[in-house]
């Protein structure tokens, strides 16, 4: 019996302890010891209040739990929101919230608090560089590149789906030597299938465009989405590459259940992102509208 799998309904990435080899588990706390330090170097005291705010959110969303269809649940992860809005002191943040859940809820463990601080911090990380780099773009809110931006998300969603399930599909539930991976390629990146799935983009960024959403929800959507598919990612990783056992089922279930929370969580960062933009954008890092105004003015 997976480890869990008897206890919780809830399904969630965070690896027990006992499950991991010792060289995972000391690799992993000193890579987050060093995410720890990149987080801490040369914050100020008006950063404290945010990161905990920010910490004590992404504990209390390990409490929202998410209904997948099959029975299990999960829970949102919000590590692309505390990218986006803390940056790199967001390596100070997760690991605060996942001892937390570790110690009050058993989420996880204390041993392995490395190993999980790495897998949700990793993509808070590249969610706020892919954030800092794409809100620099000129023409971040012109129509064209906002469905452009729907498009990769709906894209990057639907190769996922294919490739997970045929994935579980094709790889019996049991110890396996390896993971059977060329059905999986071949399905994927199947012309008809990438076809498919230009399709259903191209529908998206129509859709998309109709509902009239803010200019920058595409934005929030596309890092919302691809930090959860990174996480659950280095999750299958640790679990495949660093396991004292075979644990290449509990990897791919939880790379599957976790599919719809990427979608959630894309679009809960996309609604966050518009209304930051709109009443407080300096925690986006854009300027305020005044001087947004000023700055029109000053170039007049």
């Amino acid at each position: 019996m997976l480890p869990g799998l008897d206890l919780l309904p809830l399904w969630a990435i965070h690896i027990p302890d006992g499950m991991l080899t010792p060289p995972w588990l000391i690799g992993g706390w000193v890579a987050a010891a060093a995410l720890a330090l990149l987080g801490a170097w040369r914050i100020r005291d008006d950063e404290v209040p945010r990161v905990a705010v920010l910490a004590a959110a992404f504990f209390v969303a390990s409490l929202i739990h998410v209904p997948v269809p099959g029975g299990p649940r999960t829970h949102l992860l919000l590590n692309g929101l505390l990218g986006v809005i803390l940056g790199r002191r967001a390596a100070l943040a997760i690991p605060v919230g996942l001892a937390l859940q570790a110690a009050l809820f058993g989420h996880g463990g204390l041993q392995s608090l490395g190993v999980n601080s790495c897998v949700m911090t990793l993509p808070a990380l590249f969610a706020w560089l892919l954030f800092a780099g794409l809100r620099r773009v000129p023409w971040v809110r012109a129509p064209w590149f906002r469905a452009g931006l729907v498009a990769v998300s709906t894209l990057t969603f639907g190769l996922s789906l294919v490739y997970s399930v045929t994935l579980l599909l094709t790889n019996r539930l049991g110890p396996l030597e390896a993971l059977e991976t060329d059905a999986a390629n071949r399905l994927t990146f199947h012309p008809a299938t990438l076809a498919t799935a230009l399709v259903v983009a191209a529908l998206a960024a129509w859709v998309e465009r109709r509902l009239e959403h803010a200019p920058e929800f595409p934005l929030g959507l596309l890092i919302g989405q691809t930090a959860v598919l990174a996480t659950v990612a280095l999750n299958c990783v640790a679990l495949l590459r660093g396991g004292q056992e075979d644990w290449h089922t509990m990897a791919l279930l939880t790379l599957v259940i976790h599919l719809p929370l990427a979608l959630i969580e894309g679009i809960v960062l996309g609604f966050t992102v518009g209304f930051l933009a709109r009443v407080k954008p300096e925690l986006l890092g854009w300027p305020a509208p005044e001087k947004e105004e000023c700055v029109a003015e000053s170039v007049r």
